[in-house]
């Protein structure tokens, strides 16, 4: 792939329009039985990964949700291990790391569709620490490890060659692959030692190997980048605009190199975590002084939108601390904290998106006969739900009309 074609791509994605505000939605996930639990990310069959207390809050684990239920992952080592669920590709392969805790150790971990466990950190020799940060759908996971003495660096992994430091750090005394699409482009970042880190591409070469360059903008300046899409979206965070706080951008090829995305009112800095196919990027925004909570947030529409304003008084949250995944269907997770205090993952589904008029008894996004009951049902009692057409506040055949066209289209 091209890199200018990658850089490139990245204004014209972000600032999409027309979209609808939609996904009201949060839904608070389940934990293991303890009392907190974090979201990390979400693929397009909706199964999302992160961590959860077990019973008593003294062990997290990493966890699965899948239709609402919550799976313990396990732990690779003692019992009394944790362990933590980083990303999920489509195949349902999940990487995340367990932690020693005698040593304080992470060790990188592959669970497979069947959720059998490999430990790549041991396969890889890893020394100390081996996070993975990012699996694409040829099962390739990349991140940070040392696998040579020194600093840990990015490294790629992958069943036929196993794992190696490679991608964007080679020329950098330490740094991580942070993120990698399909065509297995990496992006993240570099340091020297009393430097800055700076936000690096990776392209494969063809050879076996990666072309290399820097994106961050120029100038003793911060940047990271996080994610990268398949079309090419490059984003992350960098301090260009002011010697302290940093913001969230997109990476560009244009002058000067990257497209900020500002931040919430109130929080100096912000960071952008992922990033799906049309452009929907998310995050989170904090205080620089740490007095005022952070902020999660979703952009589109050229415009950074804060996701708490979807919060309402039945809401189990006081406030969505930040977002950091979204899928295809700009389904979103993350993390917040409940109005018991407690740290809790979060879903919102289809933000940005209109709801499906015809989609109005579970199980949601499949249209059957309950929804034509249901449609039957607030038509006989005048309900806002069935009034789908003008003139509106009458009931007449029209709504049925436009019931029944969008239950037959499938609401696309």
């Amino acid at each position: 792939m091209n890199t200018n074609t990658i850089l490139g791509a990245a204004l014209t994605l972000t600032l999409l329009s027309g979209t609808a505000m939609g996904g009201g939605e949060v839904v608070l996930l389940p934990s293991l039985g303890g009392n907190g639990s974090v979201a990390w990310d979400i693929n397009d069959a909706g199964q999302i990964v992160g961590q959860a207390n077990l019973a008593g809050d003294t062990l997290a684990h990493a966890v699965l949700w899948e239709n609402g239920a919550a799976t313990d992952l396990g732990v690779w080592g003692a019992p009394n291990d944790l362990s933590l669920a980083q990303a999920i590709n489509n195949q349902g392969q999940i990487v995340g790391y367990s932690e020693i805790v005698a040593t304080g150790a992470r060790e990188c971990v592959l669970w497979a569709a069947d959720l059998s466990m490999r430990n790549l950190g041991q396969e890889m020799g890893a020394s100390g620490s081996s996070i993975p940060w990012d699996i694409n759908e040829q099962g390739e996971v990349c991140g940070q490890a040392a696998l040579s003495p020194g600093f840990s660096k990015g490294f790629i992994w992958d069943d036929a060659n196993g794992g190696r430091t490679e991608g964007t750090v080679s020329l950098y005394m330490g740094g991580a692959n942070k993120g990698m699409n399909n065509s297995g482009v990496l992006v993240g970042h570099g340091f020297f030692f009393g430097d800055p880190d700076t936000a690096m591409l990776a392209t494969p070469d063809g050879r076996g190997g990666w072309d290399e360059m820097e994106i961050g903008p120029a100038g003793f300046t911060f940047s990271i980048a996080s994610e990268i899409s398949d079309a090419g979206v490059v984003v992350g965070f960098t301090n260009a605009d002011s010697p302290g706080p940093w913001n969230a951008c997109v990476f560009t090829q244009e002058a000067p190199g990257y497209l900020s995305l500002g931040t919430l009112p109130e929080l100096e800095n912000s960071e952008a975590i992922d990033v799906n196919e049309s452009g929907v990027i998310v995050g989170l925004a904090f205080d620089n002084d740490f007095l005022l909570p952070d902020r999660a947030w979703a952009f589109l529409d050229g415009e950074m939108h804060d996701l708490n304003d979807l919060l309402d008084g039945q809401s189990e949250f006081q406030v969505l601390l930040g977002a950091t995944g979204v899928n295809e269907s700009n389904d979103i997770v993350g993390y917040g904290l409940t109005k018991s205090g407690a740290l809790a993952g979060f879903l919102i589904e289809g933000f940005g998106k209109d709801a499906c008029v015809a989609d109005l008894a579970e199980p949601f996004g499949q249209l059957d006969f309950s929804d034509v009951a249901a449609f039957l049902t607030t038509f006989g009692s005048s309900s806002a739900e069935a009034d789908l057409a003008e003139p509106f506040g009458q009931f007449d055949f029209s709504d049925v009309t436009a019931f029944l066209a969008a239950f037959g289209a499938g609401c696309p």
